[in-house]
């Protein structure tokens, strides 16, 4: 799968949370059911987001937060990506990989 393609598919019809902050309020709710990190996302955070959100799929991508950022149009860098709706993107299929 193309992470970038479905990236920016996902940022043009779907609801995407960005940044650490807003994913873990969206995880908090109970809106999240992805969260992509970016490669060099602090790891306390990772394990943070894993023990308080078990329920919550965590998929670490091989791009680091500036590339994560462009991908999804956004002009900043951008650690985590909360996926609320993927809109017709297919960031859904992927499973968890930390």
């Amino acid at each position: 799968m193309d992470i970038i393609k479905e990236l920016r598919t996902a940022s043009g019809n779907g609801t995407l949370l960005y940044g650490q902050r807003q994913t873990e309020n969206g995880c908090a709710d109970g809106d999240v059911s992805l969260v992509l990190v970016a490669a060099n996302c602090p790891e306390s955070y990772v394990d943070h987001l894993k023990a308080s959100h078990p329920d919550v799929i965590i998929h670490q991508v091989g791009i680091v937060n500036r590339d994560l950022g462009l991908a999804c149009g956004k002009p900043f860098a951008v650690s985590t990506v909360g996926i609320i709706d993927p809109g017709i993107s297919d960031l859904l299929q992927l499973e968890a990989n930390i």
